[in-house]
This record gives structure tokens, sequence and C-alpha cells, in this order.
């Protein structure tokens, strides 16, 4: 859920006042605002407005829950270095095993242009 603050311009003598009183009365100016902005919502804005804001409010902690991944990444295994000629080597020697491999499993498939579906 998203939240806006509210600021208000207030006289710094009366806020140091207020205060002075609401902390023997263990309270905060700001839990007093709050609970006078959370009256006057529910006193103003119709009664299906605020059901429909309710029902949008519980719909993004579940979307936020589903968006969080479940279980951390995996730290990335550190690949060892190699030189630019093993990886040409490497990159050459690739086609040609892939190629051993696919005439060992069996005849190729002809390749016809558009899509096709296999199992």
């Amino acid at each position: 859920m998203s939240t806006t603050e509210v600021k208000i311009p207030f006289p710094s003598e009366r806020l140091d006042a207020l205060r002075f009183f609401m902390e023997k009365k263990e309270q905060t100016v700001e839990q007093e605002l709050m609970d006078y902005l959370n009256k006057t919502y529910e006193r103003l804005v119709p009664a299906n407005v605020r059901e429909y804001v309710e029902s949008r409010l519980e719909q993004e902690p579940s979307q936020e829950q589903a968006t969080e991944p479940q279980q951390p990444p995996a730290p990335r295994e550190r690949q060892p270095r190699t030189s630019r000629r093993q990886r040409e080597q490497a990159a050459t020697e690739a086609p040609l095993s892939q190629e051993a491999q696919s005439e060992a499993e069996g005849p190729a498939e002809e390749e016809t242009p558009g899509m096709t579906m296999s199992m």
C-alpha cells in the first residue's frame, strides 16, 4: 500500500506545548491526527467507495507476495578463466560434437518453414 505524507503548517510553540501535554497522557500528535483522519474518512467517504478502496488495499499485499521470489537465488558459481585460444577451440569443437550426437540418435529431420510442433 502506498502512503502519502501530509504536511500542514502549525506554530512551533503551540506544537511544543501540545506534545508536552500529550506525552503526559502517553499519546502522540501523529497518532491523534491519524485517528482524526480515519474518522473523517469514514464520515465523509460513502460506504461503497470505502469498501472498494479497502478491497484494493487487500489485493496489493497479495500481489506483492506473488511477485517476491520464494527462495533467494542461488549464488552464481565463478567460471574458471580461459584464454582466448581455449574459448576459440571450445567453440569449434562444440558444433562437431553436436552433429555427431544428433547422427547417433537417429536420422535428421527435414526443416520446414513455418511453425512445427513435436513431442
